[in-house]
């Protein structure tokens, strides 16, 4: 039996036993939260609450009436099209536990809100969102291809020659906004980007400013490919994999039918090779066929398919 009670404000204590949690869950190999909620998740504190957030933590109930450890965290936060939402327990932990914590937490959803479930694609992830009353919306593909990149991948485009630099904190802001949010102007999650939303990303344990390449025309920012390096989930294994993701990329639409997307792959591989990453990796949406085209070309296979469950406003 866990015990579990909705808060909008977690303390430091409390925000590192569920990151460790969180950890654990993912170096095992469970589910693990999106980056929107990880960051709200790291950012709020007790002094600087994020607006919106909902956290849920469950935990063991002892015979003595004491609490035990985390068994499972739910967490809400505000997005660009509503309110997201979040569940990670243990592998071995039963399906009513996420029922019954995403039951809970949706509870405290403001009415007139969509809500949005990304979870990997598992029988048991549409079996709870059946129980919720959520449907089946966008596939999220997950695809990968090792490292380093051969010859005929880089000699077939122009990534190798396409120039690009960094980007710059707090000067290239405004620019990077306007050509986010006009290439992702219809996306759940990447568009609407304010300052703010940007500089939180930017304080991420994991934010390189060099990995984060412009590319500019006409004096213009035509398009960026912004890079994240993953650690291994246990750097002491051997041979141990360093992971390169194609965070973000975009053209804006100005400067599409140049092949830049294509291009700003290439140089945002290249840059995480350098880096010693051995597999690329990246997300995009399963219907948009002309990317995924574009990616297999490159040698990416999809390895996994996460689903975004959703809940209508009522």
């Amino acid at each position: 039996m866990e015990q579990m009670t909705p808060t909008r404000i977690l303390d430091d204590a409390a925000r590192r036993e569920v990151t460790a949690f969180l950890d654990a869950v993912a170096a095992n190999g469970g589910d693990t939260l999106d980056d929107h909620l990880l960051s709200d998740l790291r950012e709020g504190s007790t002094l600087n609450p994020v607006e919106g957030f909902v956290a849920l933590v469950a935990r063991e109930a002892l015979a003595d009436g004491a609490l035990g450890a985390v068994t499972g965290y739910a967490q809400m936060s505000v997005g660009h099209a509503g309110v997201v939402v979040g569940c990670v327990t243990r592998p071995d932990s039963p399906l009513e536990l996420t029922t019954e914590m995403l039951t809970v937490l949706l509870g405290n959803v403001p009415s007139g809100c969509a809500i949005t479930w990304w979870t990997p694609g598992e029988e048991r992830h549409d079996a709870a969102a059946r129980v919720l009353g959520m449907s089946p919306g966008r596939r999220l593909l997950q695809m990968t291809r090792s490292l380093p990149l051969d010859d005929s991948t880089t000699s077939a485009g122009s990534g190798s020659a396409l120039v690009t630099r960094p980007f710059r904190p707090g000067t290239d802001d405004d620019a990077w906004l306007e050509v986010n949010n006009a290439a992702f102007s219809w996306h759940g999650e990447q568009g609407g980007w304010t300052p703010d939303v940007l500089r939180q990303r930017q304080r991420a344990p994991w934010f390189d400013n060099y990995g984060f390449l412009l590319h500019e025309r006409d004096g213009r920012l035509a398009g960026f490919c912004w890079t994240k390096l993953h650690k291994p989930a246990n750097p002491f294994a051997l041979h141990a994999a360093i992971v390169g993701e194609i965070y973000v990329i975009a053209v804006h639409p100005d400067f599409h039918g140049l092949g830049l997307g294509r291009a700003l792959t290439v140089a945002g591989l290249q840059y995480l090779q350098r880096k010693g990453a051995t597999r690329g990796m990246l997300y995009v949406d399963a219907d948009n066929v002309g990317a995924v085209t574009m990616y297999e070309h490159l040698g990416f296979a999809p390895t996994r398919t996460d689903v975004a469950y959703h809940l209508d406003p009522r």
